[in-house]
């Protein structure tokens, strides 16, 4: 059992970050850690370097194209290297998370934005790119937080998250984390036809998740194990990656095309295998 829980998380991680960006973000963090950069600096610097990107890219030449690309994968280094740095430094923390992924989003939105802008005859398979690619970060972040802590820790991830989450807001209003709630509502929607507002969360009791024991981790994670493999492909990264691929060979025009409709089906095919194989859960 050991064996399989450490790599529950390691069988859902992206290949392109696994064997690229990764390894390349632990150079950066091997200079990082003895500095006084923090892990929220390097997102907030992820972050402009992906609107960097977005502009580069909305200059439509195959000169732009290139530096967008080269940007564009800068991004998705930066975004392995602020976690790593966290945990190097010891300064991984609810909020650093949560402000990661967020920051994430902007970056990428302005990419895709800035390709609009720049190749305006192919909006409409950029458009359909920008609503899949959210749709996979989205159900990447709802697997491993429901396949991984299941695995890991034995109840669900998500639950746990909109408990914490809901009792956070009860101590102190915040906009980011009502964003976040209803982000993770959307997960629910998305993998469980349920939909609960912070309204209804008041007007009901604090679930009390059950916690698996050994064996049924070692269970569940059989039953599962085809699954991580079948998402590690669908995250955010694999997608803008292969658009940064296309700047840098100053091909973003009708390649588009072809990667709006490969993401689509791939997309399709690994939710309706979810909902089909999940049933057994």
């Amino acid at each position: 059992m050991t064996k399989n829980v450490e790599h529950a998380l390691k069988e859902l991680a992206e290949p392109v970050n696994i064997y690229i960006n990764e390894p390349i973000a632990k150079r950066f963090v091997a200079v990082l850690k003895n500095t006084f950069i923090t892990p929220n600096q390097v997102t907030y610097l992820s972050v402009l370097v992906g609107f960097a990107s977005g502009y580069s890219f909305s200059q439509g030449s195959w000169a732009s194209s290139l530096i967008g690309g080269l940007l564009l994968e800068l991004t998705l280094i930066l975004d392995c290297v602020d976690g790593q740095l966290a945990r190097a430094k010891n300064m991984a923390s609810y909020w650093g998370r949560l402000i990661d992924g967020i920051a994430g989003y902007f970056a990428y939105l302005a990419v895709i934005y800035g390709l609009i802008s720049g190749y305006p005859d192919f909006r409409t398979p950029l458009i359909v790119i920008a609503v899949f690619t959210i749709l996979r970060a989205i159900s990447y972040d709802y697997c491993k937080q429901t396949f991984g802590m299941m695995v890991l820790k034995g109840f669900d991830g998500v639950q746990r998250e909109i408990q914490n989450t809901f009792e956070k807001l009860q101590q102190t209003s915040s906009v980011v984390l009502t964003v976040y709630f209803y982000y993770m509502q959307v997960q629910q929607l998305i993998f469980r036809g349920k939909w609960k507002t912070l309204n209804q969360m008041q007007n009901q009791d604090a679930v009390v998740s059950t916690k698996l024991d050994l064996n049924q981790r070692q269970e569940y994670f059989n039953k599962v194990s085809s699954l991580l493999k079948i998402w590690r492909w669908n995250g955010i990264d694999f997608p803008l990656f292969l658009i940064a691929i296309l700047g840098l060979l100053s091909m973003p025009g009708q390649s588009l095309n072809l990667l709006a409709m490969a993401i689509t089906l791939q997309f399709l095919f690994t939710y309706l295998t979810h909902v089909y194989l999940s049933r057994n859960l």
